[in-house]
């Protein structure tokens, strides 16, 4: 399986990717695609300003949220970490809608991005605060105190939507259309935060994979517990936050792929961190394209998918996991 993997990785994701510019409200042959982005000037406006910077927009949020999820396995040493069910996602999203609420969108460029990281970031600290009261707590206790502080943020946020009626009309269209409001200005903004995690990640690999042994055997092989965790803190958040500003919350991504390939290809950060990457942009990019496929000409939010998919495989790593 290892062996064909990698090769259909590949095939699928360009599959998906000709589909996801083919077909919508007006469908595109496939010369019609590759002379638009060979010839842009004379290309079709719809591919070129709205397919195609929201594919390539799905993609690195997948990515992100797969590459997040992974490293929040690794710093949780919990299979059951995901952003969005440890509430780091929502935390992001409070952010985000408390500073639309006072009004600081304009602070300056991009303010909504560094309030989303910032709201990712306190959130994990949370999480992670939570997770070592009384030393390491099991993972079902670290997973319903993730939920309760998802439901907080979540509560906090609907509060202060429904004080300000601006803010109602903002936060609604900026959390509900998802990806149908990817830009490529949000392309641009996503692609560097990924960049420096991803690279980060990798020059990481082997703490990563010492870390994963617990912290006492960590330490005892060299490792800087403290730097490792910070920089985990850290990468976390970019990821999360910059997600959270281009589509809103999406459920279950962090959750799925890097359990997937931790069955097929073991628990080595160097394979799992790439393929995390290609295989999160592939699977966003495909619930995004069925998102606005199956009832055509109504398109539902990509969110449904994504937790459609996710909730029975979460209820299957909760049955693995049992203590029973």
């Amino acid at each position: 399986m290892r062996k064909y993997f990698i090769p259909s990785l590949i095939l699928l994701l360009f599959l998906i990717f000709v589909l996801s510019l083919s077909f919508g409200t007006v469908k595109y042959e496939f010369k019609e695609i590759i002379f638009s982005i060979l010839h842009p000037s004379n290309g079709e406006e719809i591919i070129l300003k709205v397919r195609l910077p929201r594919v390539i927009g799905a993609f690195f949020v997948g990515a992100s949220l797969s590459l997040a999820g992974l490293l929040s396995q690794t710093l949780f040493l919990n299979p059951l970490a995901d952003p969005y069910l440890f509430g780091i996602s929502s935390g992001a999203n409070f952010f985000v809608t408390l500073s639309l609420f006072l009004g600081l969108e304009g602070l300056f460029p991009h303010s909504l991005s560094v309030f989303s990281f910032l709201g990712a970031l306190f959130s994990t600290f949370l999480v992670f605060m939570i997770s070592k009261i009384k030393g390491r707590i099991s993972p079902l206790t670290l997973l319903l105190s993730g939920i309760a502080l998802n439901y907080l943020f979540s509560s906090l946020s609907t509060l202060f939507t429904v004080w300000g009626r601006d803010v109602l009309n903002k936060s609604v269209f900026w959390s509900m259309t998802g990806l149908s409001n990817a830009t490529w200005l949000s392309v641009k903004v996503i692609i560097p935060f990924f960049l420096v995690s991803l690279i980060i990640s990798i020059f990481m690999y082997l703490p990563l994979n010492v870390y994963i042994l617990g912290e006492h055997e960590a330490t005892s092989l060299g490792v800087n517990v403290v730097f490792t965790r910070t920089i985990l803190l850290i990468l976390i958040a970019l990821l999360t936050g910059s997600s959270v500003y281009v589509s809103g919350i999406i459920g279950f991504i962090g959750l799925m792929v890097p359990n997937i390939l931790r069955g097929i290809f073991g628990t080595d950060h160097l394979k799992l961190i790439p393929l995390s990457v290609v295989s999160g942009g592939a699977l966003l990019m495909l619930s995004d394209l069925i998102s606005r496929t199956v009832f055509s000409p109504t398109e539902i939010p990509v969110s449904i998918i994504t937790s459609l998919l996710g909730a029975p495989f979460f209820f299957y790593i909760l049955w693995r996991e049992r203590p029973w």
